[in-house]
């Protein structure tokens, strides 16, 4: 799996990245929604972590853009919004979750629990995308 994670300081994901460890997930960092964009058209990205205040554009326009390129992509925003903002502020955009603004380990393995589903369902969506891969 392939993250990238959008903030103006990698000290945001710092607790993140024993998680990234053990799992053998790369990580890429891009401190700007800018050099994010460049990399997703460049790159097969499989998840998006954004810290919602980023230099050059909120999170929500980010997340916007992101979608834009690919309506399947998995985005994450670290927000110190509440529960009922985040959803108003994020709706219809088909954002996963929202960590704090400094995610732990117990924020990761949600992430990874509801990564899990959506596989299992997207497998059952479609039984054949395995077949060739064994």
């Amino acid at each position: 799996m392939q993250i990238l994670l959008v903030g103006p300081g990698k000290n945001s994901f710092k607790n993140l990245e024993p998680s990234f460890s053990d799992n053998k997930t790369a990580t890429q960092w891009a401190d700007t929604a800018e050099k994010a964009l460049k990399l997703i058209t460049g790159q097969k990205i499989d998840l998006v972590i954004i810290h919602e205040q980023l230099p050059d554009m909120t999170g929500r326009k980010l997340v916007e853009s992101i979608v834009t390129l690919n309506a399947m992509m998995n985005c994450v925003v670290l927000s110190a919004m509440s529960d009922e903002d985040f959803h108003e502020t994020y709706e219809g955009l088909g954002v996963l979750m929202r960590f704090p603004l400094i995610p732990g380990k117990e924020d990761m393995g949600k992430l990874q629990d509801h990564l899990a589903r959506i596989r299992r369902f997207s497998d059952q969506m479609n039984p054949l995308k395995g077949a060739g891969n064994k």
